[in-house]
């Protein structure tokens, strides 16, 4: 049924020469490849908070039309930093993202990776990752599409301008260059620029000022609840396959592990795992048969993991004891 408040969207096949004016501009919603985010189903456990605030600063102005974000007299968000330790999640976060977006598959760069020896070498390589956004801005304008840049270890090659002492100023002309495409005379509008690092502290300041890497997100060690749902996460599948022993309590082992990583807590799991397959292996003969229906990941294998797999940014236990024999106590 049409009313007086029906309005009728025509869109343009991708790559179709036709081009439709005057009309209203629909919705952007569809930068997105699914209606809603299952972190869990991702991958993505202990993050929820996180992934909520990068969606409100980073794309919730991309899912209005054109014309709402000219009203406010707003830009989108081009840049967006995520740091903290090791092992926290950054890196399949950036990933994930990446592939939520319904762009350009996302490029992934690892720092170093752009660094070359030859003069002039890496500034062009840089130039290159924003080669197709360029061509893509410039023939399809606002219609373009979103085109993201993963850049993991951005620290090792945008440290602060005249930090380093290499003789070749190229870490100088890296960060230049990328000023120059997301807040300079040729920033493009339709890149999103995700970088990761483990030292914020490193990074020129110029990056992270309002327009370039404006959205800084620290990725910290998980809480219990977290570690829980990581916990899940890494033991879903031996769950579904009946691998997973009754006796496993994982709320007890997400309360043992405080101070684990994401990473950490997947080790742990692995580690727990080869506890119960070499109960099922024979060093005398390992040409045996083994039998599926008996190997089962229990309580004990993953009590017996903790004490391999160590957090990283943990205490340690002993030293811990050392103090409380020599009086020293914790006072809070």
């Amino acid at each position: 049924i049409l009313s007086e408040d029906t309005y009728i969207v025509f869109e343009a096949a991708s790559g179709s020469g036709i081009k439709i004016t005057n009309q209203r501009e629909s919705a952007s919603s569809n930068i997105f490849r699914q209606k809603e985010f299952n972190l869990k189903a991702l991958g993505i456990g202990g993050l929820s908070a996180e992934f909520a605030d990068i969606f409100r600063r980073a794309f919730a102005s991309r899912v209005f039309p054109p014309h709402v974000t000219s009203k406010l007299g707003i830009k989108h968000v081009k840049g967006m930093l995520l740091y903290g330790p090791p092992g926290t999640g950054k890196t399949l976060m950036a990933r994930q993202i990446g592939k939520m977006l319904n762009g350009k598959e996302p490029k992934i760069v690892n720092g170093p990776e752009v660094l070359s020896k030859f003069v002039g070498e890496t500034e062009k390589n840089v130039r290159d990752l924003f080669a197709d956004a360029e061509h893509d801005q410039r023939t399809r304008g606002d219609q373009s599409d979103l085109h993201v840049i993963i850049f993991d270890e951005i620290d090792a090659i945008c440290k602060s301008r005249g930090s380093t002492r290499d003789g070749t100023g190229v870490h100088d002309s890296i960060v230049n260059q990328l000023l120059t495409k997301i807040d300079g005379v040729e920033a493009l509008n339709n890149v999103l620029l995700i970088g990761m690092t483990n030292r914020k502290d490193l990074l020129d300041e110029a990056l992270l000022r309002p327009g370039r890497l404006e959205v800084q997100v620290e990725i910290s060690l998980p809480d219990e609840a977290g570690r829980l749902q990581i916990l899940e996460i890494h033991t879903n599948k031996m769950k579904e396959n009946s691998f997973l022993s009754p006796d496993v309590n994982l709320a007890e082992i997400a309360a043992r592990t405080k101070n684990y990583s994401g990473a950490e807590l997947e080790g742990v799991v692995k580690s727990a795992v080869s506890y119960a397959l070499n109960r099922q292996l024979s060093m005398d003969d390992l040409t045996k048969p083994v039998d599926e229906e008996n190997i089962k990941v229990t309580m004990d294998d993953f009590l017996n993991a903790l004490q391999e797999v160590k957090p990283a940014f943990g205490a340690s236990t002993s030293d811990l004891e050392r103090c409380r024999l020599n009086g020293m106590v914790d006072c809070g």
